[in-house]
């Protein structure tokens, strides 16, 4: 009998300590499916599964910070990040080690995260302390200063934009195309009598079209059948007549441009562009002229400027797309340019950009060509079209004056709603991209339902790649990186310790040169003046510091994060990271920063280098957050958590199984002790 309760007992503690190692294993397989959630930018399904392990580790503040990365880029979520990133935020943990369980601490970035949510909060205080408080300790060889800074600037713009006001008008579309889903990335014919859209359905996102007659929309139809998809398309634009349908889908770590043409009253199965457009690359939007002739579209492939350019392509005589070329610096930055749009004959172009002058994320800018065939310097449309937060994807009118985008509304149907908008004049006007010029352009607006048009009077092209202070420790040649207008005279003129004064001039034949010269010990100020073939100027400068301290060797202050998202996974995945669709919002970035992206497209500037680096574990789906997660099963991604409530976790049951099989085997051992000592008396 003994032996057989010794056996009894045996087999309990090793069953209690074979669950105990089986759900350590569970939990570890959890936490590297959201890790690779996170990687693939799949927020909403990484969001249950971090909540779940939180029930479980009520003190790890990585999942505090990892939960706050989620909600800050959910779309209509994102000012919930805050809490989450307020406390992770006071767990900073300088040893952080990305992608481990057992990290309990949150790494540095979570300031610039936390910065960005106050941003996006219209809390522009808060943000710029924030930011300020990132910086002080900043490891500058692992973060892109330059983008925080970047940043801190469009909390500046972002005053300046809502204390004046452009006037607009936008009218919901109603209920036939609203729904309890998101509605987004609208594309209307000229006549504006035929409207697709994208909609978020329960299990997948479908492309929708629509008719107007008699002055309604008909009820829309799910195209999915007729266009003969299996996967997730997004809209991108339609041709002024409403007959074809140019589209966007995620193809195995990039993204690719798909058509559609309307015959008689069904769309054609899609077609994939050539491949002077689709490359390994990513494309994630494109539009055309109003005859056909010209394709714009964004990439990062090599040639871009920055992450995601603005490409255009020309239809050859055979009816084939012909080479892409950059649409340039002045349309182009260092950072993502997406969804353009044509109007007004093709001589506007409307699109979004996160890198002139932004009030925060991505902003739309509106250019006109100008006699010369010359695309203007880009202005901003202007708050409260655009925000603090990402705006793009605004599909104008054929004049140019108003058009249709998609937004959260809280008197709306569903999450996203799409609206029409007009544009009117009104006092107060946007202000026209900056960072270019010396000072702040004021753009008029014309008459009533035009939208503002740039003064005349610009200044030339000019764009630092670096910071503006360089320390460097020795006198290796330093490297000043510039883009430019080609074309245009620059003149350098350096004025060095002694105060001795050199001066150079170069004809830029290209559109990026490069400045190389030996520092002497001291500060050296290096002055670069532009004057284009159109007789603007402008000039920077960057002062070169040479101490005997130890400071990286003729590096920039600054460096680029290649491992940047959007905003997604500051300097880890940054502004745009890649795999899975994107939608809007996201793509925060770290300093660092995507993506993505087109309003439902998938952000650029990582686009295509997350391949195998994704950690997807097999086997582990969100049905093991709710095996795990008790009360919390039952929610989405969409449900509001609060950290109080996420922090009121309780130990898992099988330390008690544990606890009690080693009390029995005690309490066992004990008494056959006992009966042992009593039969010796």
């Amino acid at each position: 009998m003994r032996k057989v309760r010794y056996i009894i007992c045996m087999i309990l503690v090793a069953h209690a300590v074979s669950l105990a190692g089986q759900t350590k294993s569970s939990l570890r397989e959890l936490f590297v499916s959201a890790e690779g959630d996170i990687l693939f930018e799949d927020y909403a399904e990484a969001l249950p599964k971090y909540m779940s392990l939180l029930q479980i580790y009520p003190e790890n503040f990585n999942l505090y910070y990892r939960i706050g990365q989620c909600y800050l880029n959910t779309p209509g979520e994102k000012e919930k990040a805050i809490p989450w990133l307020e406390t992770a935020a006071g767990h900073i943990n300088p040893n952080y080690r990305k992608g481990k369980l057992r990290e309990t601490g949150a790494p540095y970035d979570a300031l610039y995260f936390l910065a960005n949510a106050y941003r996006i909060a219209n809390d522009f205080d808060r943000a710029l302390e924030t930011y300020d408080l990132f910086l002080k300790d900043v490891d500058t060889e692992k973060y892109d200063t330059a983008l925080v800074r970047f940043q801190m600037q469009t909390c500046h713009n972002a005053r300046e934009m809502m204390r004046k006001p452009v006037f607009i008008t936008d009218r919901n579309l109603g209920s036939t195309i609203n729904e309890r889903f998101s509605e987004f990335n609208p594309v209307i014919s000229d006549d504006e009598k035929t409207l697709l859209f994208t909609r978020e359905l329960q299990f997948y996102d479908a492309i929708f079209w629509s008719r107007k007659i008699d002055g309604q929309w008909t009820e829309p139809v799910n195209l999915t059948p007729q266009l003969g998809i299996d996967q997730d398309y997004y809209t991108s634009s339609l041709s002024p007549d409403g007959r074809t349908l140019l589209m966007y889908r995620t193809d195995t770590y990039d993204g690719n441009i798909y058509l559609s043409r309307l015959e008689g009253n069904t769309w054609s199965k899609v077609e994939k562009l050539n491949s002077n457009v689709n490359t390994r690359y990513w494309e994630s939007h494109a539009t055309m002229s109003r005859d056909g002739k010209k394709l714009f579209f964004t990439s990062n492939r090599k040639e871009s400027i920055g992450g995601l350019d603005i490409f255009v392509s020309v239809r050859d005589s055979s009816g084939n797309w012909g080479p892409a070329q950059n649409l340039g610096p002045r349309i182009n930055t260092i950072y993502n340019e997406d969804t353009p749009f044509l109007a007004n004959n093709d001589s506007t172009l409307f699109f979004s950009s996160r890198g002139h002058y932004n009030m925060g994320g991505y902003d739309i800018f509106r250019s006109d060509m100008g006699p010369d065939g010359q695309w203007s310097v880009p202005v901003n449309v202007g708050y409260p079209l655009n925000t603090s937060d990402d705006d793009m994807f605004f599909h104008p009118l054929k004049s140019g004056d108003g058009g249709y985008y998609a937004r959260f509304a809280d008197d709306g149907f569903g999450r996203m709603d799409i609206f029409s908008c007009s544009f009117y004049k009104e006092p107060a006007q946007p202000v026209t991209a900056g960072k270019i010029i010396e000072t702040d352009l004021i753009a008029e607006t014309a008459e009533p339902g035009t939208v503002p048009q740039l003064p005349a009077d610009l200044h030339a092209y000019l764009r630092l790649l670096s910071d503006t202070l360089v320390n460097v420790s020795s006198a290796d040649p330093v490297s000043i990186g510039l883009i430019a207008e080609a074309n245009s005279l620059l003149e350098i003129e350096v004025v060095k310790p002694d105060s001795e004064i050199r001066t150079e001039q170069h004809t830029l034949t290209d559109s990026t040169f490069t400045f190389v010269f030996s520092p002497e010990r001291g500060s050296s100020l290096v002055t670069m003046r532009l004057r284009d073939s159109f007789g603007n100027d402008t000039a920077t400068f960057v002062r070169v510091l040479r101490t005997d301290k130890q400071f990286p060797e003729g590096k920039a202050l600054s460096d680029e994060i290649g491992k940047r998202p959007d905003e997604a996974d500051m300097a880890t995945d940054g502004a745009l990271a890649a795999g899975g669709k994107r939608k809007t919002g996201i793509t925060t970035g770290t300093p660092v920063e995507k993506a993505p992206s087109s309003q439902h497209t998938q952000s650029g500037t990582e686009a295509g280098d997350t391949s195998d680096k994704a950690l997807k574990a097999s086997g582990t789906e969100a049905a093991d957050a709710a095996d795990l997660s008790g009360d919390t099963s039952d929610r989405s991604a969409n449900d509001t958590y609060s950290p109080e409530e996420a922090g009121k976790g309780k130990c898992c049951s099988w330390w008690w199984l544990l606890a009690l099989a080693a009390l029995l085997l005690f309490f066992l051992l004990w008494r056959r002790r006992k009966k042992k000592n009593d039969k010796e008396q």
